[in-house]
């Protein structure tokens, strides 16, 4: 139950933010794809998705952050994972214990971001080199 719970709370943002990515691309470039003779599936493999990668990581990495802040909720319901030593200190009131259970957390959080910032980086500068983008 707890990662159903994680999963349909994360997922709303990538679905978003590439929602908007792609959308967000401009006309004259599908205009541009289009002329040149590019079917659906080139335009959104070719050119929508590769524009739209940035706002495709930040909704991974949005993904990331819900569910690392949904794991700790999660832990209320009685599933075990990152958030049981959080709540058992916040319940107990061992605020020394739990500010310490929750800066791992966060240093996990940011240790997660700093990787997907890092791939999605790397992969537009693999798409700008290999499409001219």
């Amino acid at each position: 139950p707890g990662l159903i719970a994680v999963f349909i709370y994360a997922l709303p943002p990538i679905v978003r933010l590439t929602n908007l990515g792609i959308r967000l691309v401009d006309k004259e470039v599908l205009e541009a794809s289009e002329s040149f003779g590019a079917s659906y599936s080139q335009k959104l493999f070719g050119v929508q998705i590769p524009l739209a990668l940035p706002n495709i990581f930040a909704g991974v990495n949005q993904t990331i952050m819900m569910a690392l802040a949904m794991v700790v909720i999660a832990s209320m319901i009685g599933v075990k994972g990152l958030g049981v030593p959080v709540l058992r200190a916040v319940s107990n009131q061992y605020l020394a214990l739990g500010m310490l259970n929750g800066l791992a957390i966060v240093a996990l959080a940011i240790i997660f971001d700093r990787i997907s910032q890092s791939f999605g980086k790397r992969m537009q500068k693999h798409l700008e080199s290999a499409h001219g983008v």
